[in-house]
């Protein structure tokens, strides 16, 4: 594998397969594949991408429905919503705001309500997500509260979302807090959302559902995970991919 320029990530994988093997900071970690979180029955050829790279669900599992969505945020800019909509997406995940990483404050996106308001004027569902960086219950609850003051003039009909994902920067404010305490930021901003009458969910790519989160203690949440190539290497249950 490694003469034929298959590189380290995917030799290791096809080795170690009862693990999980993650990279990090230059380091491989190996996390055993817990049968006691509930797995997805999808297969290697369940998914394909398409040559415009749009993923479709080709699997002979007659439950399994996908619909296109897309993720947006300030960073898309200005969006043509009808277009959007002309295009065949159903849904959009949008972004309320996030926690800034070195400073800790609460920021709203500005282009939330434009996203809202254009999305679902073109007919589209939303759901919302939130960058979360708390380092304590307090600004977990900060944040789920931030949220649901923020979408209550909308009619959210996806998840909500909780982001949690590892910050790039050395001085992250995130940098000392512990899995136990990501994994209680998680709860407390979920059960939030859900007893406002939303449907949480957490996002995370493979580093957010390992390093991060310990996921025996999240199993009644919906998942998004992020992961860009094919066939999916995340054995857990997901809702979005």
């Amino acid at each position: 594998n490694l003469e034929s320029g298959k590189g380290t990530n995917y030799t290791f994988r096809s080795l170690f397969t009862d693990q999980l093997v993650v990279t990090d900071a230059g380091k491989y970690y190996f996390f055993p594949i817990n049968q006691d979180i509930p797995h997805n029955s999808f297969s290697e050829t369940d998914f394909a991408l398409d040559k415009s790279g749009i993923m479709h669900y080709q699997g002979a599992d007659g439950n399994v429905k996908g619909e296109l969505g897309i993720d947006v945020s300030r960073f898309q800019g200005d969006i043509d919503w009808k277009k959007v909509a002309a295009a065949g997406v159903k849904y959009a995940f949008i972004r309320v705001g996030s926690r800034g990483s070195s400073e800790g404050k609460i920021v709203l996106d500005d282009h939330f309500t434009k996203n809202a308001e254009g999305a679902l004027a073109n007919g589209l569902q939303i759901g919302v997500y939130f960058y979360s960086q708390a380092v304590n219950d307090d600004e977990a609850l900060e944040e789920a509260k931030f949220v649901l003051d923020t979408i209550e003039p909308y009619q959210i009909t996806y998840p909500v979302v909780f982001d949690l994902e590892k910050a790039d920067q050395d001085q992250a404010r995130t940098e000392a807090v512990t899995q136990d305490q990501f994994t209680r930021n998680t709860q407390i901003f979920c059960d939030t959302v859900k007893g406002a009458g939303y449907t949480p969910m957490i996002y995370g790519n493979l580093k957010s559902y390992t390093l991060l989160l310990d996921l025996t203690k999240l199993t009644t949440y919906d998942k998004w995970i992020a992961y860009y190539n094919v066939p999916q290497y995340f054995p857990y249950e997901f809702s979005v991919w």
